[in-house]
């Protein structure tokens, strides 16, 4: 039996971190996922990117010392999310195997029959940076096809910025690149595909049109991509984060498509509170969510 904790969107708040390791050593988890959003976001613009390499260098690896020092055997998987600049992926991944996995297109065991992976990305958003944005379909089924350009005309802004060493570089996405490029394209890749009754997915997206990716006016802002590649496969399970909002929206943090379940920790990064869920992996069923 391997005991889990999952959260995400903490978005460098220091004090939901110190939370998170203190209920991983008291609990004895065996493996802790955080499913995205990990560095600030509050740095002024010119600074936000060596702001957030800063802490990928200094602050986490401090944070995640006292659990590899305290309980060595709990195993820590991690990814990026669309806060999180890509430039800095290198200083992500200079610490890694010794703290942590990043499981962002990876496949790791999580017991000797379930699986993990995680996927990074989100459906364009009006926001700013588009570092793990992407086009959401490129061939959307026919009932879909008119919700998806209605999609596109509310959320999709395809100008902002990637992430660069010297800051921020000018970007927008190119309409011709939908059918090359996106997540239902990368979902469709055999490590995702492979065993997914088996596998636990973290995708930082929530599925379309669920309890898990309402915003404050009540729209649903999930990827239909997501909800498709779950409807057609049924993974064993899948956590999400990204619309920090949702559980207070919708009032509940799971949902069900087809025989898989759907869960989000709901957490914001603001305050000291961080809510967390924690299930055993062969009945993940009996999911709690706390906020600590």
């Amino acid at each position: 039996m391997k005991r889990i904790l999952y959260s995400s969107d903490m978005h460098g708040n220091e004090v939901q971190y110190r939370k998170l390791i203190d209920y991983a050593i008291e609990s004895s988890v065996d493996a802790l996922i955080i499913g995205g959003d990990l560095a600030p976001k509050a740095f002024q613009s010119k600074h936000f990117v060596t702001g957030q390499r800063e802490f990928f260098k200094d602050r986490l690896p401090q944070i995640f010392s006292k659990l590899v020092c305290e309980r060595p055997e709990c195993n820590v998987f991690l990814m990026m999310g669309n806060d999180d600049c890509a430039f800095n992926l290198d200083m992500l991944e200079s610490y890694e195997p010794n703290l942590y996995r990043i499981i962002h297109g990876k496949r790791f065991s999580l017991t000797d029959e379930i699986d993990l992976i995680g996927y990074s990305y989100v459906p364009i958003t009006p926001f700013g940076i588009k570092d793990w944005e992407k086009f959401d379909l490129s061939d959307p089924p026919d009932e879909l096809k008119m919700r998806y350009a209605g999609r596109k005309r509310a959320n999709y802004r395809l100008d902002g910025v990637k992430s660069r060493r010297n800051g921020w570089e000018q970007f927008e996405f190119d309409q011709g690149d939908e059918k090359k490029d996106s997540i239902q394209r990368d979902l469709g890749d055999d490590i995702f595909t492979k065993n997914p009754m088996k596998t636990i997915y973290a995708v930082h997206t929530p599925p379309d049109g669920t309890n898990l990716d309402q915003i404050y006016a009540g729209a649903h802002v999930g990827s239909f991509a997501v909800r498709l590649f779950i409807e057609q496969h049924q993974p064993y399970l899948t956590l999400h984060g990204h619309v920090h909002e949702t559980v207070a929206v919708s009032g509940n943090y799971k949902d069900q498509i087809g025989n898989t379940l759907c869960l989000t920790s709901g957490n914001h990064d603001v305050g000291e509170k961080v809510a967390v869920l924690v299930f055993n992996v062969d009945d993940p069923r009996r999911v709690r969510r706390l906020v600590l």
